[in-house]
């Protein structure tokens, strides 16, 4: 038997339970009745055999109570229910962004309407008349900008001209003297390795000279093999001639050192001469700046004009008022040949998602938590049950949401049972075929399966 608000009741559930003492107390009795009624009774006379169906009756009532009151307290003990629960969804206040004289109103009350469907039409001549006095102005300010422009045009571009050379000969002077000083630093360090290679290739001269001799002095004694001494004479000669090799490309390098100094002395002179050219440009520019200062003047106006002519276009956009999401139209207070003022409330939209909001009380919360089932039953389809979970719970009791909230440390303190708002999700397998017979606001019983 379903409940609206289910409470334990402790002293309701000991008298419901008090022959079985609950428990294992209520199995243990369970379990003596079931034997009683199956233990074969003893022969007696017919006669006497009437009396046995009233105890038969008693204990089976007694039986029926017990096995109820147990499955009660187990169904009570598994989950928590409450009626102080409804519907909730997005209700969205559609408002005129601009004033006007209604033309056209394409929804009415109760209409489904799709995101960015037209809604309401403002009489846009006016806007339309305001855009175009706007592009007008905004012409006007790019032909004024163009034509000062174009009176300062030739100084303007022989200056940037002069600028625009100079730049790029400081930078082109700039890239080579870096250039010329990697050449010059790789000749140095080329310097340095011919440096070590020429000693290098003098020890190894030196080592193959002193194999030499000690072959020669070996073979005379006929210590060693023709061949070995031959092998010797032949290290001693490439070592001679790597050496000689190294002296030619340490020459080579020095040379390459002093190339690259006076590449280095010739990209500072050109740089400096860059730079002489960007001064006189730089000279150049400053004798223009007034007429560049005109130029930003026109500029700034034709740009402010610019924007006027989208403001314009966007009031313009204004006069259709779309729907911002889809749902289903409420509250409509416009009708055509209205005048409206920006602002104005016109209607409202009630979006197509909804869910519950559940007032627990904070004692049935204890076991309560995101995620678990819930059951749903809505006034308005009574012989049907909806599935749910648990989204959410309020961070506050609903009382701390209110206008005046409670302040227990004022006044005579009465301990009262909070209601905890939580938020339940239709599972949307369940939800199909009643979406439409769903709406904010209705009443429902939700049912919270604590163990699952």
């Amino acid at each position: 038997m379903a409940t609206t608000e289910k409470e334990l009741d402790w002293s309701s559930a000991r008298e419901g339970v008090a022959t079985s003492h609950a428990g294992t107390d209520l199995q243990s009795s369970l379990e003596t009745a079931a034997s009683d009624l199956t233990a074969p009774s003893p022969k007696k006379p017919t006669r006497k055999t009437s009396g046995i169906l009233p105890k038969v009756c008693v204990s089976l009532a007694a039986l029926s109570g017990m096995v109820g009151s147990y499955l009660w307290f187990e169904h009570a003990s598994s989950v928590e229910e409450t009626d102080d629960a409804y519907i909730a969804g997005h209700l969205h206040q559609i408002s005129a962004r601009v004033g006007g004289y209604v033309t056209k109103v394409a929804v009415d009350d109760n209409d489904h309407v799709q995101a960015g469907q037209l809604v309401v039409q403002v009489d846009p001549r006016d806007y339309l008349l305001k855009a175009e006095s706007a592009k007008a102005e905004a012409l006007k300010a790019r032909w004024q900008a163009t034509e000062a422009r174009s009176n300062i045009l030739t100084n303007l571009r022989q200056a940037d001209s002069q600028k625009l050379q100079a730049i790029s000969a400081v930078a082109s002077a700039a890239a080579q003297i870096h250039q010329a000083q990697e050449a010059l630093n790789d000749a140095k360090l080329g310097v340095a390795l011919a440096q070590t290679s020429i000693q290098q290739r003098q020890a190894e001269l030196t080592r193959a000279n002193a194999d030499y001799e000690r072959y020669r002095i070996l073979l005379a004694d006929r210590a060693v093999t023709t061949q070995s001494f031959e092998k010797a004479k032949q290290d001693k000669e490439v070592g001679q001639a790597n050496l000689e090799a190294a002296k030619a490309i340490y020459n080579q390098a020095i040379v390459k050192v002093k190339e690259s100094q006076q590449s280095l002395l010739d990209t500072q002179t050109t740089a400096i001469k860059a730079r002489g050219t960007q001064a006189s440009a730089q000279a150049a520019i400053a004798q223009t700046d007034a007429s560049k200062d005109i130029v930003s003047v026109q500029k700034a106006a034709a740009d402010e004009a610019e924007i006027q002519y989208q403001d314009a276009l966007t009031q313009l956009s204004y006069t259709k008022v779309l729907a911002p999401t889809a749902g289903t139209i409420g509250h409509k207070t416009v009708e055509v040949g209205q005048q409206i003022e920006k602002g104005q409330a016109l209607m409202s939209i009630v979006s197509d998602d909804k869910w519950i909001v559940a007032n627990f009380k904070e004692t049935q919360l204890g076991r309560m938590h995101v995620g678990q089932e819930a059951e749903i039953k809505v006034d308005r389809i009574p012989n049907k049950t909806f599935k749910g979970h648990v989204q959410s719970m309020s961070p506050a009791s609903g009382a701390q949401f209110s206008m005046l909230p409670p302040d227990n440390a004022s006044g005579n303190f009465t301990k009262v049972v909070q209601r905890i708002p939580v938020k339940i999700i239709f599972d949307r397998e369940s939800l199909k075929g009643s979406e439409g017979l769903l709406s904010p606001g209705m009443s429902v019983v939700t049912t919270v399966h604590l163990t699952k």
